[in-house]
């Protein structure tokens, strides 16, 4: 669960870190009365679970008579990540020097990243002085000592009277981070004011959804709070049907999937990264009634802008009818009117009643079915191929 600037300020300032004061709102005359009572210089931020916003136009500093007008300008804006619902509002910091910090998982254990240079510029600082960024494990038994954090603070270039304040505050973000729930923060900036007192001027959060029965608060927030619209479509249809569970998680490549089978899923992923290709999206579907679901998924894949090509490419099925996976394919390619001379789709599908379904896929036209035994390397590398071939066409018709 991906969540806004609002809601994230909101939980970690429980905690009693240093979060500068900031409210949501809907409407440019509802943030310019908010602008209008904090006084002074402001922040107008758009409410989108990401990071990144300065360089997209979707952070401004302005002064409190002008708020209005710069909410105005961002509210209703449609992003690669959805619809611009709603701004934040905050009360402007004073920032003599940005840091940067992060907690994050490996494959194994919980990863602290720290760095002397923050701000919009972190992913130049990390391709070009990479030795600015400090990254540590964090024993999730010991947990992060504040004498621990000041080390690696100093590690990083941090020096002076803002060392230990900072350090002492990174070690609380960690108990932050541990009670929450969180797979991942981050703040960036860590400003520091001109006495070197740190504020948490921008800050990212995500929650384990699997933790939410701890956390009544924030099962209760609304569905727009986590994730894109597409993976807020997915997670209501998901709880609104009975059955396992269905899943859409989206990233920033082309090749859009319906995998599942959980270790089947996750192997078929890394054998499409290991091949040059990129995900589009990951899924995991467990079986259920009907194809409701599984057509939500599609639906996703499909409305996705980046997506060019689809793979379903499941396990052998043994718990479900492997033409109802079909059956879900043919609604949503149909509802999405999607070209599938312009839109490869793959199929790697084989289980009970599987004449049936590659009968279904035949009426469809345009489709690949594999042949039964196709390997789920074999599944990976026609995709591959395929998405570059539509990247090719495409450039062509650029060119042309």
């Amino acid at each position: 669960m991906k969540l806004t600037e609002d809601i994230a300020k909101g939980l970690i300032r429980r905690f009693g870190l240093p979060v500068p004061e900031g409210a949501a709102a809907d409407t440019a005359d509802k943030a310019g009365d908010l602008a209008a009572g904090f006084g002074g210089q402001v922040a107008i931020k758009a409410l989108l679970p990401t990071g990144r916003r300065g360089k997209s136009g979707l952070v401004r500093l302005v002064g409190a008579a002008e708020a209005g007008a710069a909410a105005a300008g961002m509210l209703g804006r449609d992003t690669d990540i959805g619809k611009v619902e709603r701004v934040y509002v905050e009360k402007g910091a004073e920032i003599a020097r940005e840091l940067y910090l992060a907690f994050s998982f490996s494959d194994r254990l919980p990863m602290l990243t720290v760095s002397n240079a923050g701000g919009v510029e972190i992913e130049t600082v990390h391709a070009e002085t990479p030795e600015k960024i400090v990254t540590v494990p964090v024993d999730p038994l010991q947990g992060l000592r504040p004498w621990e954090a000041i080390e690696l603070w100093s590690q990083a270039g941090l020096t002076g009277r803002p060392l230990a304040d900072v350090g002492r505050l990174t070690a609380r973000l960690w108990q932050a981070f541990v009670a929450l729930d969180a797979e991942m923060m981050e703040i960036n900036p860590l400003a520091l004011d001109a006495d070197g007192r740190p504020s948490m001027v921008g800050t990212m959060l995500e929650i384990d959804d699997c933790a939410l029965d701890r956390h009544p608060d924030l099962a209760g927030l609304p569905a727009r709070e986590a994730g894109n619209p597409r993976e807020r479509m997915v997670g209501e249809v998901n709880r609104a049907n009975p059955g396992g569970d269905s899943r859409y998680v989206e990233l920033d490549g082309d090749i859009g999937l319906l995998v599942a089978g959980g270790g089947a899923g996750l192997l078929q992923h890394d054998m499409i990264v290991d091949l040059g290709g990129r995900p589009a999206n990951h899924s995991d579907i467990s079986p259920s009634p009907g194809t409701v679901k599984i057509e939500a998924v599609l639906d996703a894949v499909f409305t996705n802008p980046r997506a060019r090509c689809l793979l379903v490419g499941y396990n052998h099925l043994q718990m479900a009818p492997v033409d109802k996976v079909v059956e879900a394919l043919v609604n949503s390619v149909k509802r999405n009117k999607i070209d599938t001379a312009r839109f490869p789709i793959i199929l790697r599908l084989f289980g009970p009643r599987e004449a049936e379904a590659r009968a279904l896929a035949a009426e469809l036209g345009g489709v690949t079915y594999l042949p039964s035994g196709t390997s789920l390397a074999e599944g990976a590398r026609a995709i591959v191929e395929a998405s570059r071939k539509v990247a090719a066409e495409q450039d062509e018709g650029a060119t042309a």
